[in-house]
């Protein structure tokens, strides 16, 4: 029985009334002393709620299309036991073609003071000058960084969900953790990891009214905050590899659908990208209320419709997850194929056989898979 079965809702539910018609029978009839009584009865008014509280928490859940599917997944389990490789013995099946590579763009010089954060991480607030937001920005550089200063290391940039932040990839998702085992198997390059915030902008920080990392004409700037603010940042203040085939970004959730648009929308900044349970048509009203807008940032209509660029995408689904179904990569892949002009883009697929819903547990399963695949397509330290 899971957590998203009709057998787990009827049961809470069964439970709860149970116990409120107990309550009611049993609150002048329990025996005793009068202080055995009282714990009694508070006993029954706390059950009372907890089953009550379960019954509408199982509802929500299922309602919510799923967030956690396992009881691994409500107790935390953030094992990778079972996951593999791409271009490894047992791996996932891909669908794509080769990609060509592509032209550079300049950047700016942006500088910004770092602090200690969670897990190796460095923060700074970074004033961006092509968007005009101001936000914080999270970088972490691996142990070859220090170890060899005479090398550029290629950049993935994190893009979390929303709800979310970017504290999302450190310690719910691990990953610094799990680029380190993955470099182990000796196909994944050493990274710098940038994590910054998918939701700079005060008051639009749910799904329904943030940008999704898009330029919004007389508001906000998202799209140049992520790529070309956050960026020239992270080239100026380290040792990033400048070219865009050192570059790569990956997301989950709302920020899958924002890698899989910037890709397309920013070939000259990034080579490839990850979106894990992504989705690829706008959900938010600054979008979705204006039409035109709404299609130049559609990754679904960009594929289907424009001649796209010569970048690779990756995208990754749960079978368990109803929020945003493996449905939705197979709509990108449809769409791809069926437009001649799109046929440079690497679009590519893989439903994850490890279960798992609309959350964390599920996606830190597809970690080693994303690693080996962006370090495939992606330049290693130079």
């Amino acid at each position: 029985m899971s957590p998203i079965s009709n057998s787990c809702q009827l049961l809470t539910v069964a439970l709860a009334f149970t116990l409120a018609l107990a309550t009611l029978l049993l609150w002048n009839r329990i025996p005793g002393p009068r202080a055995v009584r009282a714990v009694g009865r508070i006993l029954l008014l706390v059950s009372g709620q907890l089953a009550a509280t379960a019954a509408i928490l199982v509802w929500i859940n299922i309602a919510s299309g799923g967030l956690i599917v396992t009881w691994q997944d409500l107790l935390g389990n953030e094992s990778t036991r079972g996951g593999v490789f791409a271009g490894q013995p047992g791996a996932v099946s891909l669908i794509g073609n080769t990609v060509p590579k592509v032209a550079l763009l300049g950047t700016a010089s942006v500088r910004g003071r770092f602090r200690p954060a969670a897990d190796g991480f460095r923060v700074t607030t970074l004033a961006g000058r092509a968007s005009g937001i101001t936000a914080r920005v999270y970088i972490w550089t691996p142990p070859q960084y220090t170890a060899d200063p005479r090398r550029q290391f290629p950049v993935l940039e994190l893009l979390h969900g929303v709800w979310g932040s970017p504290q999302g990839w450190m310690g719910p998702m691990n990953v610094v953790a799990h680029l380190e085992a993955a470099e182990r198997s000796r196909s994944v390059h050493p990274f710098i990891l940038v994590v910054p915030q998918v939701t700079p902008v005060p008051g639009h920080a749910t799904p329904q009214d943030n940008e999704e990392c898009s330029d919004i004409p007389g508001d906000a700037r998202v799209g140049s905050w992520l790529t070309k603010d956050v960026r020239s940042m992270v080239v100026d203040s380290f040792r990033a590899e400048p070219q865009a085939s050192g570059w790569g970004l990956m997301g989950y959730s709302t920020g899958g659908f924002c890698a899989a648009k910037l890709v397309l929308q920013y070939p000259g900044l990034y080579r490839a990208a990850v979106s894990l349970s992504g989705y690829y048509t706008p959900d938010s009203i600054e979008l979705t209320d204006d039409p035109p807008l709404a299609r130049l940032n559609n990754p679904l209509w960009l594929i289907g419709h424009t001649r796209t660029p010569a970048v690779s995408l990756l995208m990754t689904a749960s079978d368990q997850d109803r929020v945003d179904p493996a449905s939705e990569p197979a709509q990108m892949i449809a769409a791809a194929l069926a437009n001649p002009r799109a046929r440079a883009t690497e679009v590519q697929s893989f439903t994850a056989p490890l279960g798992g819903g609309h959350n964390q547990s599920a996606w830190e399963k597809m970690l080693p898979t994303a690693f080996t695949w962006l370090s495939q397509r992606l330049t290693g330290p130079t």
